[in-house]
């Protein structure tokens, strides 16, 4: 029996790091050296809770304690940075910007949406929002990338030594502004948003049903996007430590304990989605947790979700479909897996 491009293309992107989207009790895992939480409600829980940090995916046994007044004064400035009358500006020019982009490919034309559509569009956003001093931006661009692919893979150490060097001369670079909208935030919007992009499209060509639904009805596309965000987000896992004794949904965490919070699991929970592992645009009640929950929820969320909307409404407003094409290479680890390239072929065939 043939193997469909979807599930061979997916299959080739599991990493061999023993979580997957495996929904199960909660279980140490000595490897990690951490308690793994994949249940919607046990993950939900987590981040929502006020006594376990944002660590990295390094096993510390110590971690100094937060500076929840400085972390709280630094999402208001995010906040005010990321205003309503701000995101309405951006989103008509990015949305003309990703009009133009579409008017120059064909129908049954081959493109790499990655390289022809999601990274000049990224790049276009990231320089708009986060005003870099005046620096080639295809320069500005490779550290980036550097940085993002060692996020992606933590545990590659040559990918850690370019990245350190990235960010350093990145930080010299961007000077001013809220510090999620310097540096950190350049990287997001230019490369990890483009990751994000590609994971969301890879699924939406591969389902055309739910791309011509897309095409047809423009309004759906919201709604979509969330859809795209629960059954292909970009996190993988997030990492939390506890800062004093807690207890989750029954389980007993103890103050040092570390946790691994396998979010693609709990995206994809039957317990909480019927049919969980379907992609449908049309599915009500949809609350992800890609972009986090609670006091820890992603501040930059709503930049996320205009960008990718509006990136996703341009392309499928003007091709009733879109076909995969050529084999999908996949790059990074254990935190975020994404395509290199997305070779499709314009519709209508």
């Amino acid at each position: 029996m043939a193997v469909c491009p979807y599930k061979r293309a997916t299959a080739a992107r599991e990493d061999n790091s023993g979580l997957g989207r495996r929904v199960a009790e909660p279980y140490f895992n000595t490897d990690l050296n951490g308690w793994v939480l994949s249940r919607y409600a046990d993950v939900t829980a987590a981040l929502r809770s006020a006594l376990l940090v944002q660590v990295g995916p390094a096993s510390k046994a110590e971690h100094p304690p937060p500076d929840e007044a400085a972390r709280l004064s630094m999402r208001a400035e995010t906040r005010d940075a990321l205003s309503p009358a701000a995101l309405r500006s951006w989103r008509r020019q990015i949305l003309s910007h990703a009009r133009g982009r579409t008017a120059q490919f064909d129908c049954n034309q081959a493109v790499d949406l990655i390289r022809d559509y999601a990274e000049p569009l990224c790049l276009e956003l990231a320089i708009l929002a986060t005003h870099p001093d005046h620096i080639p931006t295809k320069h500005l661009a490779t550290l980036a990338a550097r940085v993002s692919w060692a996020t992606a893979d933590p545990f590659n150490e040559q990918l850690k030594v370019k990245s350190k060097l990235a960010t350093e001369e990145l930080h010299s670079i961007f000077t001013t502004g809220p510090e999620p909208m310097r540096d950190s935030g350049f990287v997001a919007l230019s490369r990890t948003l483009v990751c994000l992009l590609g994971n969301a499209w890879f699924v939406l060509a591969a389902h055309p049903e739910e791309w011509k639904q897309l095409h047809l009805h423009p309004t759906l596309v919201a709604r979509g996007v969330e859809e795209l965000q629960r059954f292909a987000g970009l996190t993988r896992v997030l990492f939390r430590r506890a800062i004093a004794d807690t207890t989750l949904n029954g389980l007993s965490i103890r103050k040092g304990d570390r946790l691994i919070l396998s979010l693609q699991a709990a995206n994809r929970d039957p317990e909480r989605y019927p049919e969980s592992q379907e992609f449908s645009v049309m599915r009500p009640h949809i609350s992800h947790l890609s972009l986090g929950a609670g006091l820890h929820a992603c501040v930059g969320a709503p930049l996320i979700r205009m960008a990718t909307i509006a990136a996703t409404l341009a392309l499928v407003e003007r091709f009733p479909s879109v076909r995969l094409i050529g084999p999908i290479r996949w790059r990074g680890g254990l935190e975020f897996l994404s395509p290199v390239a997305l070779p499709v072929l314009m519709g209508p065939q």
